[in-house]
């Protein structure tokens, strides 16, 4: 079967569907609460995870994403997001998270003895800990959420000052002009199609 233009539009429009199916919106939401929230002075609390919760889920963010010499999860103030989206498009997952962070902190004490906390454990430590969870569903939802939080547009309140996109290297600049083809050229030339 030869491949066409046509079909692989039709098969890439099938495979965004599933990613198409959040709802962006309450994405955007989560984010703009992330801003908000990393610009207040003192921090904010938390409106969905204790702050414990917090703490251990923050603690997994910046290993995800460590401040290096570039800003990190930290910087731009992922575990806001995390905590908006727990309370909205993610909502259906906090118990899942709150299960994660119960089998987190097995992990953890069997890690270090005496340890209770992620958050207190040293980083090559929580390293070691992470990487025996990497393929749990756990591990996945806050990875997932920790690089929406990171690389999402920053004109709906994430990835404060461009951070994520500093980092990978985007330039936002958009080229406002028609797309170049035979209709394109016609309406140029003042010709109807």
């Amino acid at each position: 079967m030869s491949s066409t233009r046509r079909t692989f539009i039709t098969s890439a429009a099938g495979l965004g569907a599933a990613w198409l199916a959040t709802d962006w919106a309450l994405v955007d939401d989560a984010l703009a609460h992330a801003a908000k929230a990393v610009a207040q002075q003192p921090a904010p609390s938390f409106t969905t995870l204790t702050a414990a919760e917090a703490r251990e889920v923050d603690a997994m963010a910046q290993r995800i994403l460590p401040t290096t010499n570039t800003p990190g999860a930290k910087e731009a103030g992922v575990i806001y997001f995390i905590d908006k989206a727990m309370a909205s498009f993610e909502k259906d997952a906090l118990l899942d998270l709150r299960k994660g962070l119960t089998d987190l902190r097995t992990r953890v004490a069997k890690q270090k003895k005496g340890a209770t906390s992620f958050a207190s454990l040293a980083p090559t430590e929580q390293d070691a800990v992470l990487r025996g969870m990497e393929k749990t569903d756990f591990f996945g939802l806050v990875h997932y959420l920790t690089m929406v939080g990171m690389f999402g547009n920053p004109s709906y309140g994430g990835n404060r000052d461009r951070i994520g996109w500093k980092i990978i290297g985007f330039d936002p600049q958009a080229v406002h002009q028609p797309p170049f083809g035979y209709y394109d050229a016609q309406l140029v030339r003042g010709k109807k199609a």
